[in-house]
């Protein structure tokens, strides 16, 4: 498993320690240097200071399964997105699964909006239709639904699904911490049952897309 963008580690020292061989990226060169202080210990997990844009460093068709679970909140012209795209696809093996987190526009206003009592300044950087736009200096940017899908339009990929990770207990964390244990794995068994319909991804703070390489 290749993990691109993998920050301090969490996902990637997770998996190792689950008996994966892990690869791990960063951009940032304190992340990487965490990360190797987690993972010293663990035979199957190596790290390295990396682009997303540029993973020159390792082969065509090296990976069984590429995450690519960090760079696509922080590109903001349409080519770095598609070469970030291309790149997780060409280090991936034939039938290799590859996903990508991405941050839906409606997360923006529940996230930091009314979280944050930010709801004015979120509208004033809004265009007319009420989308956040892709402004550098924000660090972060989001999508679309029908919009990050249309980057694999020309890929030679085959779409699995696409996932809400959080789906609305990210905006009602509160609640859903507070819930007796009964009440809480219903939710949890309610939200698998429901994190792929179209219909309840909007306002889920992240979301995945999973597809194969053929």
């Amino acid at each position: 498993i290749l993990e691109i963008g993998a920050g301090t580690g969490r996902y990637s020292i997770a998996l190792a320690k689950m008996g994966y061989d892990v690869t791990a990226v960063d951009l940032t060169p304190r992340h990487v240097e965490i990360m190797k202080q987690k993972g010293k210990r663990l035979k199957n997990f190596k790290c390295m200071e990396a682009d997303a844009l540029d993973l020159n460093m390792f082969e065509d068709k090296s990976f069984d399964m590429v995450l690519n679970f960090g760079p696509m909140y922080h590109l903001f012209c349409k080519k770095d997105k598609n070469q970030a795209i291309k790149e997780t696809l060409r280090v991936a093996k034939k039938n290799g699964v590859c996903m990508f987190a991405y941050l839906p526009c409606a997360s923006f206003m529940i996230g930091f909006g009314l979280r944050h009592k930010m709801v004015a300044y979120l509208s004033s950087v809004m265009d007319e239709k009420g989308r956040p736009k892709d402004i550098p200096s924000e660090i972060f940017n989001c999508f679309y639904i029908e919009e990050f899908k249309k980057l694999f339009e020309k890929t030679n990929t085959k779409y699995i699904t696409n996932v809400a990770t959080d789906g609305i207990a990210y905006a009602m964390r509160e609640w859903v911490e507070d819930l007796p244990k009964e009440d809480y794995e219903a939710f949890v068994n309610w939200h698998f049952l429901t994190c792929e319909r179209p219909d309840q991804q909007g306002y889920s703070a992240h979301l995945l897309y999973i597809c194969k390489k053929k």
